[in-house]
């Protein structure tokens, strides 16, 4: 009896230390140069993908040809991680990704670049809550320098805006870069780290917010509207009801509804799974995946164009 007590206190121990270390969690991060930044100093490629505009951003060459700009990724990290936060170095992924595809699309265009481009590949590799895009030019003045400089952050899984630092000005300092830098963002962050957490801590009370897209191959002569499953349901019903149903409060909206397309945004999904770890997307969305292939016997797979919080199913091929 007494060890059966005393295995009950240390049972309900456990559950409230991981509870309190779930409570506790602060996002991790990942900080990068701004597209603005990439574009205006030449590490952007322009591409056509599948007839719409797009770009490719060069950040390996960016960090080999622009010393500043390390310095200045490292500064914000430094105060980030001064103020209890973790994050991924974007520096050291591109060096462990060298075999991976991820720095392929970081480097040149190649015939993947028009699926997705080198920052989902790199999200995907790190794994972050937040992503922090950096903004800053520096300006020489004799001995001087003038450094302006902002802060945006986002959501990694959704690019939805979620705090900022605007412009900033350093004026006529002396400091290296990354130590001016350190500085003022030390002395302007209170809010935005705030507003960091917070959002983080609605994400893991409400859940986090991801999209799934079910698409008819071409030649399948699917019809997610007018096609029914055995129950009745037509497909685009038989998705709509299952994703809403088994999202965190039914939290989630249709998108896209057309013959060849179903689309679910903004899907709240729990942001633990049952070991406590973070949801993975791509898991939680193959409960969809398996229900709906059992309910019409058609064969998915993953479509093209997959990142963090977005899953593409590819219905009949």
């Amino acid at each position: 009896m007494k060890n059966k007590y005393l295995f009950s206190i240390l049972a309900a121990l456990f559950i409230s230390v991981a509870a309190f270390a779930q409570q506790a969690a602060k996002p991790i991060i990942i900080v990068f140069p701004s597209n603005f930044w990439m574009t205006q100093h030449g590490y952007s490629q322009e591409i056509d993908n599948d007839g719409e505009k797009d770009y490719i951003y060069k950040y390996n060459e960016a960090f080999q040809h622009t010393g500043d700009m390390s310095v200045a990724i490292h500064a914000v990290q430094q105060v980030l991680k001064e103020r209890g936060f973790d994050s991924e170095d974007l520096q050291q992924l591109l060096k462990d990704a060298k075999r991976e595809r991820a720095e392929e699309l970081a480097n040149a265009a190649d015939g993947d670049a028009t699926e997705k481009g080198a920052m989902d590949e790199l999200l995907q590799q790190a794994n972050p809550d937040i992503r922090v895009d950096l903004e800053y030019t520096v300006q020489a003045v004799g001995p001087r320098k003038n450094i302006r400089f902002s802060l945006t952050a986002f959501d990694a899984y959704t690019s939805e805006q979620i705090a900022s630092i605007p412009g900033q000005t350093i004026e006529m300092t002396m400091d290296p870069v990354d130590l001016a830098l350190r500085k003022a963002i030390s002395g302007t962050c209170d809010d935005f780290c705030q507003q960091l957490i917070d959002y983080f801590l609605n994400l893991r009370d409400k859940g986090r917010k991801i999209n799934i897209i079910f698409r008819a191959a071409d030649g399948s002569g699917i019809d997610f509207l007018n096609d029914e499953t055995d129950d009745g349901d037509t497909y685009q019903e038989f998705i709509s009801e299952w994703i809403s149903n088994k999202a965190v409060n039914n939290d989630a909206k249709e998108g896209r509804q057309t013959k060849k397309i179903c689309e679910m945004k903004n899907v709240r999904i729990p942001f633990f799974d049952e070991t406590g770890k973070p949801t993975k997307t791509a898991k939680w969305a193959r409960g969809i995946r398996k229900e709906f292939e059992t309910a019409t016997g058609l064969k998915i797979t993953n479509g093209q164009g997959n990142t963090l919080g977005r899953v593409n199913f590819l219905v009949g091929k």
